[in-house]
């Protein structure tokens, strides 16, 4: 195992690399990032543990890393079988991830580096650093919370330890919320929590450590469950909340008199929305099932259509479709070129992501796979261009029309995915074959009025 000592200390070589990564990720990637209550993150300088919700593989530790503005370079753990070999752990270790072992990774006897990494990062913190930890040691396929594992409990207790519990340790929960998980040109949401500290639970540590880890999992999860929208109460009705949490948010949020076009309104209020649902569970359950039973229904609809909910109950007149589908005509050569001048970058991901069976690692194979073929090809066709033209201002210009063209291509093609939709929609609908589906939306609409 390879010495990951220094792990906390600031890397100019990280600094550079993370300067093009971050402009990457926050402007191209993604369409827009937003970080909620930033007022919440302790100065740089102040030991601060970070736990978060773990749902989408690299994309989690990625948003936490770029949420920050004064350049602190934050350590995070990761899982220890990973790093088997040493030349991808000195990689890891540049990017400042630190291991920790489970037994299910690679054996009990893996467990015993997990002392070194626990003591490296009480290190990290107590040096005035910053370690990020997803405290569920997995990411999960939903929007829920799992259960939270003891490596940052012990972690913290680790770090106060060492400096005699007056170290002052900030654990501060962030919610990562994502409107689409899987594709490019998205938003994201991280809505940060009250940091709050250990030291309450210092004496049960120093009697019973597993008592202390335990109270803090619990004060942290309860900490960070109230920022997120968490539908783990719901294991048999999963589907249908996740259905009503989509159509029910935008309404609501209507009412209020807040912009449903402004996505950082919606994880408060999707948070809200499921504590309303918990509430008729509790105080109305015959309401409730009438609720999950018609939900049950629609979900079945929207599958034996092929269609999703967005677009029932739109009006999908001929001429309304045969306006978009005109305009789709008239845009297509742009879309042709975007097409022609992007294909081989835009598919390089898809050569790595389609081995791979887990959704939610997909868009880190996008963001990773993305990042390095579009910046190697650019650069090529810039070199070609120059070396035929022998003008840089026109290689540059060629360049950056290809870029345009992308952005084009990128939007044309998701429109393109509504249209063929709209198209189904409105052929089913003058079959009469929607009528169902309508209906049952009507009545959910009704319970969310």
């Amino acid at each position: 195992m390879i010495d990951f000592t220094h792990v906390g200390d600031f890397s100019w070589r990280y600094f550079c690399y993370n300067l093009y990564l971050k402009f990457f990720h926050n402007h191209l990637y993604y369409r827009k990032m937003y970080v909620i209550n930033r007022e919440n993150i302790p100065d740089k300088g102040k030991p601060v543990l970070i736990i978060y919700n773990h749902q989408n593989g690299l994309s989690d530790p990625l948003n936490i890393l770029y949420m920050f503005d004064d350049f602190r370079q934050p350590v995070f753990i990761a899982r220890g079988d990973i790093f088997k070999k040493d030349r991808v752990a000195k990689i890891l270790r540049f990017l400042k991830i630190l291991p920790t072992f489970r037994s299910r990774d690679g054996g009990v006897s893996d467990i015993k580096y997990n002392m070194t990494s626990f003591s490296i990062a009480a290190k990290v913190l107590n040096d005035g650093g910053t370690l990020v930890i997803a405290p569920e040691a997995q990411h999960q396929q939903g929007h829920y919370l799992g259960s939270f594992k003891k490596g940052f409990p012990r972690i913290a207790f680790a770090a106060e330890e060492m400096a005699d519990f007056k170290l002052d340790l900030q654990i501060l929960p962030v919610n990562i919320h994502y409107k689409d998980y899987y594709n490019a040109r998205s938003e994201v949401v991280l809505t940060v929590g009250e940091p709050f500290g250990c030291t309450e639970f210092a004496e049960n540590f120093k009697t019973d450590p597993n008592i202390a880890y335990r109270l803090l999992n619990e004060k942290a999860r309860t900490r960070l469950k109230a920022i997120t929208p968490d539908i783990e109460a719901y294991e048999d009705y999963y589907q249908e909340i996740d259905l009503l949490r989509q159509m029910w948010v935008k309404p609501r949020l209507q009412k209020k008199g807040l912009s449903s076009s402004y996505f950082p309104n919606y994880p408060a209020e999707e948070v809200t929305l499921l504590q309303d649902i918990a509430t008729m569970q509790q105080q109305k359950p015959q309401e409730f099932s009438e609720l999950m039973q018609i939900t049950r229904e629609y979900v079945d609809e929207l599958q034996k259509l092929n269609l999703r909910d967005w677009i029932i109950g739109r009006k999908a007149g001929w001429a309304k479709v045969l306006l978009y589908t005109i305009v789709a005509v008239l845009l297509f050569p742009l879309f042709l070129f975007g097409l022609v001048s992007n294909i081989l970058p835009f598919e390089f991901p898809a050569l790595f992501r389609k081995k791979i069976k887990d959704r939610q690692l997909h868009s880190s194979f996008n963001f990773v796979g993305g990042m390095v073929s579009f910046t190697v090809y650019y650069l090529l066709v810039l070199a070609i261009a120059w070396i035929v033209s022998k003008s840089f201002l026109c290689a540059l210009g060629c360049v950056f029309a290809m870029i345009v063209s992308f952005f084009i291509f990128y939007a044309y093609k998701k429109a393109l995915i509504k249209l063929k939709a709209l198209w189904r929609y409105y052929k089913l609908q003058h079959a009469g074959q929607t009528k169902q589906a309508e209906k049952l939306k009507e009545e959910l609409v009704a319970f969310n009025a």
